[in-house]
């Protein structure tokens, strides 16, 4: 079996459950995201030590809720927010027509288009931040 990546994390994907589900149990959020639930303890009392994630018990469960601020300018070891990121994501989608990039993030060739039958598909290049640019 070859490994899998994805472009979401499994604290990004606890926090999209969480938003959605906020009175999901521990173990809804774990069968939800494919972890396990102790997996999921640890990333959500992460998440609540970095005050992204409050918890308050109503009744016998826990009740989750998001700081959208404090997730948006989160940075932790990462020269981006999680603002920057997804406004980047948002201009490269071309949802916000006429947008830029931030510095380090600009698109430098952008041929991404659907292929014809056969064609290859030519990748954007993307400045990274150090300069060195690499296909994305």
């Amino acid at each position: 079996m070859t490994s899998r990546w994805g472009l979401l994390t499994n604290h990004a994907l606890v926090l999209i459950n969480v938003i959605e589900h906020p009175r999901s149990t521990l173990r809804d959020i774990a069968a939800a995201v494919g972890i396990t639930e102790r997996a999921t303890l640890s990333i959500l009392r992460a998440l609540e030590a970095d005050a992204i994630i409050g918890r308050r018990k109503e009744g016998r469960r826990n009740v989750y809720t998001v700081d959208v601020e404090a997730l948006l300018a989160y940075r932790a070891h990462a020269p981006y927010s999680i603002e920057q990121l997804a406004s980047a994501l948002f201009v490269l989608s071309g949802r916000i027509p006429g947008a830029s990039l931030p510095p380090g993030m600009q698109v430098v060739s952008r041929t991404i288009e659907p292929a014809m039958a056969g064609e290859p598909v030519v990748p954007a290049t993307v400045a990274a931040a150090d300069g060195v640019t690499e296909p994305s």
